[in-house]
């Protein structure tokens, strides 16, 4: 996978975590019940953006040490 690719496939993920929570977090606050699958998901989105965030400033860092 190409980084360019990757960089894409980050942004997608991105948004959709975004557009999840947003709208868990809309109904849970008018009281609408929610799946249970939906914080997971949201946390897997979440995780998934950590580990790109941490690769990137250790891949960085890596490269200014060389």
């Amino acid at each position: 996978m190409t980084r360019d690719m990757l960089r894409q496939v980050s942004i997608v993920a991105c948004l959709a975590g975004l557009a999840t929570a947003a709208v868990f977090f809309v109904a849970t606050f008018n009281g609408t019940p929610t799946p249970q699958w939906m914080p997971m998901l949201i946390a897997m989105v979440g995780g998934f953006e950590l580990v790109q965030w941490g690769q990137g400033l250790w891949f960085a860092r890596s490269r200014r040490r060389s």
